[in-house]
């Protein structure tokens, strides 16, 4: 569980993301072709940034519980 490379996933996946989201406003009306490649861009920029999304969750997750308790009174 590597938080920076989780992070460079996430931001990847979020630019794919934005480019299939530009795409399918802009361009996927001049050809069905376009309309699904586009659609298939967004989708799996997607899935990408939630894998590095879910690897950022995890390590914090993780860092949680490895925490000491505080001290009793």
């Amino acid at each position: 569980m590597d938080i920076l490379k989780s992070w460079q996933r996430f931001k990847i996946g979020l630019g794919l993301f934005g480019i299939g989201a530009a795409l399918f406003i802009f361009i996927s009306s001049l050809h069905i072709a376009a309309h699904y490649a586009s659609l298939a861009l967004l989708l799996s920029g997607f899935a990408y940034a939630m894998f590095g999304y879910a690897g950022i969750f995890l390590n914090r997750f993780h860092s949680l519980k490895s925490k000491k308790p505080p001290p009793p009174f």
